[in-house]
């Protein structure tokens, strides 16, 4: 979807734009992107799965960034322990969710800044109580 739409971007409004997509693995970049840097890398809501392993995901976001790059990301961070919180992260197999403190000190260990987001904690409730419904109907 991003790289159609990038592409519908591109041809309406800026065609000089030039953006490259890669699905792949936080934990194993393709070659084709470790052999290059970025100016911008972008991750939606997708770490969240593996906070227990963030070092090693910022680590190798850090190696492709070039000095002065950004990190746009969208992403889960706990706000405080509540039971609607342990449910969403029992079914999402999610071992453990990083505060927005312990998230920024992950940055910072990795070389990176933050600057700043939004707390969606609202939205990750909602979507919980929806998929639970969801689940319920099919029984």
């Amino acid at each position: 979807m991003a790289k159609e739409s990038a592409e519908i971007y591109k041809k309406e409004k800026k065609p000089d734009l030039k953006s490259e997509f890669y699905a792949a693995s936080y934990f194993d970049l393709p070659e084709a992107v470790t052999n290059q840097t970025f100016t911008h890398v972008m991750m939606q809501t997708s770490m969240f799965y593996a906070h227990h392993r963030i070092d090693e995901i910022l680590s190798n976001i850090s190696k492709v960034l070039q000095p002065g790059g950004k990190l746009v990301t969208t992403d889960f961070l706990k706000a405080s322990d509540t039971a609607d919180l342990t449910k969403f992260m029992e079914m999402n197999s999610m071992p453990v969710i990083l505060s927005l403190d312990e998230m920024k000190a992950a940055f910072l260990r990795n070389g990176l800044e933050y600057c700043g987001g939004e707390d969606l904690d609202h939205h990750c409730i909602k979507c919980n109580a929806m998929k639970a419904k969801k689940l319920s109907m099919r029984t």
